[in-house]
């Protein structure tokens, strides 16, 4: 039933059985509770209820504020109480073309249009940072149906098409500056739809509705997406078959030599694009693996091909055996140490694709490709499961992490000790308090770490960028390196002062660098900080999930004394005057 949420979408599906799908996901287990204001200068209960189905499916479980139709401006600006009282974690602005009230004006130029409408966003975006500190997500604009100039809009200083062309690149140049603002991207969605399918204007004189039900359906999603990413949920590695999906024909057959890849062919053409597509995903920090019923060497013979684009370097794991899938996708996740629900796996194969779906469930993303290559590229695009805010160093360099780890790996089996294979690694590590330079990355750190993760608290950027700068907090991050490899910002601890105690409300570090130890060093920085500020007691909080069991002894393994649960959290404490803080050995702490 819930495949009806999957794209690409039944949309008559979607409006007839919205009740029934409620119903149906409300009943999910660990739904995250969510409060969103959806501000509207249009009607937005549709809007709401569709967005309600996918966050969901996504496993939030979203209370909703909406304003009446057009009262966003003053609902924010006049400080409205039941907004006020809301306190939303996320506000989304729900702006159209139809929301401009200088867009037809013909005796003010383009220019100036753009600038007066961007001026009341700006004190809109504002006055809710000031409010609520929160993520703000707003549309941007497409372009009107109708066009009084005709072609002429295009060029007339007057014209509609260059007001919300220079609009939305001013929209886009505020979203770069400000770091709570998220823009939806509704001129490519429309441009994507056809403004004759993005639009119904019947709908528009009856209800006030600024898009169509197609429409409305795509921007719910798209929005659901970049709630997603905003609280870690975004899918973090692609996992691929083979033959018939990144190339034509069956290798085991024909062999490199035979398959369809390449310009050669208009279906080899479709083959090579989608290999560029990948390609991208994989350098903007998509984790790549294969997961194929194959001979092992003659799998990988096919990335040889010469017009290979990926290369078998490319993947942080390569499954091709004879082995269930569902098997191979189970050690892909271990392999790679992250959870099933970060991964989307790709199949040409129906009976395969449904296998998958059946073991994992909602887990695993099973996008519906079909068996023809030439929409593989635009139903996975279409898809949006891999939806960023934000693009850091780290997450560009993530598929070298972990193939050094790889290496790590096939290093420790050279050790009978493993103590001197730490050791051998030549650790050095630079903890510090919280620098500006680093605030994105730790932010995104905070909402995408979920196994060592000891509170599980979520924080903005706005938030991060506010603890960097209170007194009563103790804030540092880690960055660590190897003989192997650079890791980066992996790591980061952050506590409140209370009095002569001080509680943990953050400790986390990336899967990635797990059992280095890194952990040690971090938690011994904090405690030498807390001492330097005269606090007597260090308090400890382990809030429990299904993903962060790991870390359910760690308290314990450092010296903490459990000292009762308190709203689901175990407690743990430490008394600073009786601890002498030891230093480990295996890493170097300095400067990097």
């Amino acid at each position: 039933m819930l495949e009806v949420l999957e794209y690409p979408f039944d949309v008559i599906k979607i409006l007839r059985k919205k009740k029934v799908l409620k119903r149906h996901l409300i009943k999910k287990e660990s739904l995250i509770n969510i409060k969103i204001a959806v501000l509207g200068a249009t009607t937005t209960f549709e809007v709401v209820e569709q967005l309600e189905l996918f966050l969901l499916k996504a496993g939030f479980k979203p209370t909703f504020y909406a304003c009446d139709y057009g009262q966003h401006y003053n609902v924010v600006m006049f400080n409205d109480e039941a907004l006020l009282n809301f306190k939303p974690d996320i506000v989304y602005l729900h702006v159209s073309p139809e929301s401009i009230d200088e867009l037809n004006k013909s005796n003010i130029v383009s220019k100036e249009k753009a600038e007066i409408e961007l001026n009341k966003m700006q004190k809109v975006w504002e006055k809710l940072n000031t409010n609520f500190n929160c993520s703000v997500i707003q549309d941007n604009f497409e372009m009107p149906v109708v066009r009084s100039l005709g072609n002429f809009s295009l060029t007339s200083t007057t014209g509609s098409f260059q007001t919300i062309t220079l609009l939305n690149q001013m929209i886009a140049q505020e979203a770069n500056k400000l770091s709570y603002l998220n823009i939806i991207d509704r001129f490519y969605l429309s441009s994507k739809m056809g403004l004759d399918s993005w639009k119904d204007y019947s709908l528009w004189l009856s209800s006030k509705y600024s898009l169509s039900y197609k429409a409305i359906t795509h921007l719910s999603y798209t929005i659901s997406k970049i709630i997603n990413s905003l609280l870690g949920k975004s899918k973090k590695c692609l996992v691929l078959d083979l033959d018939n999906t990144l190339w034509g024909g069956i290798i085991g057959d024909v062999g490199k030599e035979g398959i369809d890849l390449g310009r050669d062919t208009s279906i080899g053409q479709a083959y090579l694009d989608f290999h560029l597509y990948i390609k991208e995903l994989k350098d903007r920090g998509i984790i790549l693996a294969v997961c194929s019923k194959n001979e092992f060497d003659t799998a990988k013979s096919g990335f040889d091909h010469p017009d290979s684009v990926l290369k078998f370097e490319d993947f942080a794991s390569f499954k091709a055996n004879w082995d269930p899938k569902s098997k191979n996708i189970h050690e892909i996740a271990n392999e790679i140490n992250i959870g099933l629900d970060s991964l989307v796996f790709i199949d040409d194969n129906p009976v395969e694709r449904d296998i998958v779906r059946k073991e994992f469930g909602s887990l695993v993303s099973v996008p519906e490709i079909g068996d023809d290559v030439v929409y593989y590229r635009a139903i996975l695009d279409g898809a949006d499961l891999f939806t960023t805010t934000s693009l850091s160093s780290e997450d560009m360099k993530r598929n070298e992490y972990y193939k050094s780890n790889q290496k790590r790996e096939q290093f420790l089996s050279t050790f009978k000790n493993y103590d001197e294979y730490l050791k051998s690694l030549k650790m050095k590590a630079e903890i510090a308090p919280y620098k500006n330079i680093y605030l994105s990355r730790i932010s995104q750190l905070i909402n995408k770490t979920n196994q060592f993760n000891l509170t599980t608290k979520r924080m903005s950027l706005q938030e991060v960028e506010k603890a960097m700068v209170e007194k009563n907090k103790i804030s540092f991050y880690a960055r660590l390196i190897d003989k192997f490899d650079d890791n980066g910002l992996v790591s980061l601890i952050q506590g409140t002062i209370l009095g002569s105690e001080v509680e943990i409300d953050l400790w986390l570090m990336s899967c990635r660098v797990f059992k280095r130890t890194l952990e040690h060093s971090l938690l011994y920085s904090f405690l030498q900080e807390a001492k330097n500020r005269n606090i007597k007691t260090v308090r400890g909080r382990y809030v429990p999930t299904k993903k962060n069991h790991i870390v359910s002894n760690l308290y314990k393994e450092m010296g903490f004394l459990f000292v009762g649960e308190k709203e689901g959290s175990q407690i743990f404490e430490i008394d600073l005057k009786k601890y002498s803080i030891p230093n480990n050995p295996n890493i170097i702490i300095e400067e990097l």
